[in-house]
């Protein structure tokens, strides 16, 4: 199965649509568009990155006022339906509309990353084992990288910030800038440059996150490049970057090679062996983008195939579509054009993609 998260907000679509993925007809409708189960109390609003981990669904909850990572029961029912479980991971501090989730373990205990857009940080969450199968998650002093604590002593930071900010006055979250050569993250406001005490929002911040060879990734769209940092104690390491790379938004690790989507264009890199000498070498992958798209969240299933998430315009009154590439390895890798189009998506704009093998959940 193939699920797809959307923009979002007061008119978009606030749930995860379900498409089969067997028998390949074009352009097929969704078998569900209400995937996620949530009890009251619980809103879904402006759902992002998504993970199969420890055998539960993981969705971010981006809102700005239900903002969150929240958990969901396996298998899926009929339909599929996931069953609300927990909110691992709540609002508070530095998870201010989050956008992309990855983990450093296969199992508990583990850390959670999660990049936030209206904070500007990654933070590191601890997740243990809680009763009647959930999980805890939690954001402590302990979360904050060794390299910030010794590089800024006694300097206050977001709870869990792992990744820190460039610019530290941001609405609702006041902590220390870091430089970008010391790793921290650019970040655009709503009236333009941020300035101190004005209070102002982030327009273009951090996106997407991924984890590989003890490296965290991580997409810095303001800065146009993808940052590394050693997951052992969040020192930097080289940004990779790319000419005519621009506005990096959503990361995918697939066969040894990190992609990164990238305003209108796909790119393509050798995973580095481990954080020590690390390096990127970002290649261009050629695809064919519908015109003024934006290419969104990738997923790649087991038959050597990749569904590419375009999209165009945004919030309630963006449309979109996916289309599916055979992947030919490289280096670079190279995509079957034009590819054939899975979905036509109309109501709102698609975010991220995950596929989901039917030997994990048969559908």
């Amino acid at each position: 199965m193939l699920l797809v998260t959307f923009h979002g907000g007061p008119t978009g679509t606030n749930n995860i649509w379900g498409f089969s993925t067997h028998g390949q007809p074009s352009d097929q409708p969704p078998q569900t568009r209400n995937a996620l189960s949530v009890p009251a109390g619980v809103t879904l609003d402006e759902l992002r990155g998504m993970a199969v981990w420890g055998g539960n669904l993981f969705v971010v909850n981006g809102g700005g006022s239900s903002s969150g990572v929240l958990v969901f029961k396996s298998p899926p029912g009929k339909g599929p339906l996931f069953t609300y479980l927990d909110t691992v991971i709540a609002e508070g501090q530095s998870i201010m509309h989050p956008f992309g989730i990855a983990f450093d373990s296969s199992q508990l205990p583990a850390n959670c990353f999660v990049s936030n857009q209206d904070s500007n940080v990654v933070a590191r969450v601890g997740l243990t084992a809680g009763p009647n199968g959930q999980i805890n998650g939690a954001l402590g002093s302990g979360c904050v990288s060794t390299y910030l604590q010794t590089q800024y002593p006694k300097a206050p930071f977001l709870n869990g910030t792992f990744v820190a900010s460039q610019f530290g006055d941001l609405k609702g979250a006041k902590a220390t800038p870091v430089s970008q050569t010391n790793g921290g993250l650019g970040v655009t406001c709503r009236t333009g440059a941020c300035k101190a005490k004005t209070n102002d929002q982030p327009a273009n911040s951090v996106r997407d996150v991924a984890i590989a060879n003890g490296i965290l990734f991580v997409c810095d769209e303001v800065d146009s490049q993808v940052n590394m940092y050693d997951l052992s104690n969040g020192t930097p390491l080289p940004p990779g970057t790319a000419t005519g790379l621009k506005s990096p938004t959503h990361l995918s690790v697939n066969n040894k090679g990190l992609w990164v989507s990238a305003d209108e264009g796909l790119y393509w890199s050798a995973l580095p062996a481990s954080a020590t000498g690390a390096s990127l070498s970002l290649q261009s992958v050629a695809i064919n983008v519908p015109a003024k798209n934006k290419i969104g969240g990738l997923a790649f299933d087991d038959s050597g195939n990749v569904y590419v998430v375009f999209q165009d315009g945004t919030g309630g009154k963006g449309t979109g579509s996916i289309v599916k590439y055979k992947v030919t390895a490289g280096p670079p890798p190279t995509l079957s054009l034009p590819g054939i189009a899975f979905a036509t998506l109309t109501q709102d704009t698609p975010e991220f993609c995950l596929w989901i093998s039917d030997s994990q959940w048969p559908t």
